[in-house]
């Protein structure tokens, strides 16, 4: 299991909630199944039309240790779970934070991670 480390979210500038926390570790089992062996960094880009939205664009990325310029996408275990896992980690947070459309998790070899959401303007 990937040792995983709460990092800033954007806009609030907060730590991973527990909640999502597990949620990331929930995802990380499925992103880490496809992806190059010599991957580095994998990132998951969610892209929702509105806030409270249930489905949307997801995109999964690997950042290669041989081309770290030019990420390659890939399909992980299962290309709708990790975005449904995210979407449904919602219910989870603060009012304040519910309302994004657009995420952004990178995951590091590591194990570390960084979640970022978009909101409105």
């Amino acid at each position: 299991m990937l040792l995983l480390a709460a990092a800033p979210a954007a806009a609030f500038a907060q730590t991973a909630s527990i909640a999502e926390t597990t949620a990331v570790a929930r995802i990380a089992e499925c992103l880490i199944i496809g992806p190059p062996s010599d991957w580095q960094k994998l990132h998951m880009v969610v892209e929702l039309a509105e806030p409270g939205a249930e489905t949307g664009q997801v995109r999964y990325l690997a950042v290669r240790e041989s081309a770290p310029d030019t990420p390659v996408p890939y399909v992980p275990c299962d290309p709708k779970k990790p975005a449904q896992i995210l979407i449904q980690s919602r219910k989870d947070q603060v009012p304040e934070r519910k309302g994004w459309t657009g995420a952004r998790l990178t995951i590091h070899e590591n194990g570390k991670f960084e979640l970022n959401y978009d909101y409105p303007k």
